[in-house]
């Protein structure tokens, strides 16, 4: 039987439109019911009726940001989050297999593929998907305004990151549940291998092992950015291939606090600033979060990805069938 699912979606979202999945939409307005939302708390509350009313999926369509929003509302339920990429990073769909505006498979994924759970964890009770960032990483993004953002896409982060680059970074501290404590110019969680689009930052991670990884980097400018580069060109950061200035641990909880003003972010949005003799905290909350994965992940080496994309497919589809002619 064929059902629709709901779909959560920001009417007026110029994503919508740059990413294609307006008139992809079109095409499918037999797979879904559109559930237009005005705001991120709109979302999120919209979630979490739909879900208390016993719908099994619920879609929702946009970046981290917005798939951030309806997790909030449907952690601890029954229902399971589909999603439909249509950022600009699109890292949480990466993780799970579906990739950056593949709609087809994100469709097939929702009809046909697997439920997984993942872990959530939280900043102060804010929730997060992939990633959390405190100091450098955290005011570039604050710096890409919306106009910037759309005009340059994913290179707004190289323009905001050259003038945060030159600036003076305070040291910040993270302190384990257990006393122990490390320290950095640039903290960077993730739950999840990747960083940033499909870079890996984190060769282990893993999204439903219940802790996080974390890049504790003690470099002054410049070198922050190279140090975070030389570990995405490994494919991710392990204890044998960091250079001394940057530790790797994992954990379930921790605090973060910092000798200055620093800022920070949750799934590439900036998300606050926290002051000297603030504090934040990290933990893992108990209930996790239904998505649905595809059954057959995207491939995540480059020749694997350029073979998978739908008009190689296509073509080689297209030569299988003449041969057998």
């Amino acid at each position: 039987m064929h059902l629709t699912v709901p779909l959560l979606i920001n009417p007026k979202a110029g994503s919508l439109f740059r990413s294609g999945l307006k008139s992809w939409l079109d095409d499918h307005r037999n797979d879904f019911t559109l559930v237009p939302t005005t705001s991120a708390e709109d979302l999120t509350a919209r979630a979490r009726e739909l879900a208390e009313a016993g719908e099994p999926v619920i879609a929702a369509a946009g970046g981290d940001g917005t798939l951030m929003n309806a997790a909030q509302g449907l952690v601890g339920t029954q229902a399971s989050l589909g999603i439909l990429p249509c950022g600009t990073m699109n890292v949480f769909s990466r993780e799970l297999g579906i990739g950056s505006r593949r709609f087809d498979i994100a469709l097939d994924a929702i009809q046909n593929g697997a439920r997984q759970e993942v872990d959530i964890f939280t900043v102060n009770d804010r929730p997060f998907l992939q990633m959390a960032g405190f100091g450098p990483d955290a005011s570039i993004v604050k710096l890409i305004t919306p106009k910037l953002k759309r005009n340059m896409g994913a290179a707004a982060h190289i323009i905001t990151g050259l003038q945060v680059a030159v600036r003076h970074h305070p040291l910040i501290t993270v302190t384990l549940p257990d006393g122990k404590s490390m320290s950095g110019t640039q903290i960077i969680m993730g739950n999840g291998k990747r960083y940033g689009g499909e870079a890996h930052l984190f060769a282990d991670a893993r999204y439903d092992d219940g802790k996080l990884d974390a890049a504790i980097i003690h470099q002054e400018s410049m070198p922050i950015l190279f140090e975070i580069l030389g570990c995405m060109l490994q494919r991710g950061a392990t204890r044998s291939n960091v250079s001394e200035f940057t530790n790797l641990c994992t954990f379930e909880e921790c605090e973060i606090t910092a000798e200055g003003t620093i800022d920070y972010q949750l799934d590439g949005d900036y998300a606050g600033t926290l002051h000297p003799g603030e504090s934040v905290v990290i933990r893992r909350i108990p209930g996790r979060l239904r998505v649905c994965i595809p059954r057959t992940p995207i491939p995540t080496t480059p020749l694997g990805r350029f073979m998978s994309h739908p008009m190689v497919y296509a073509w080689r589809s297209f030569l299988r069938r003449a041969k057998d002619f």
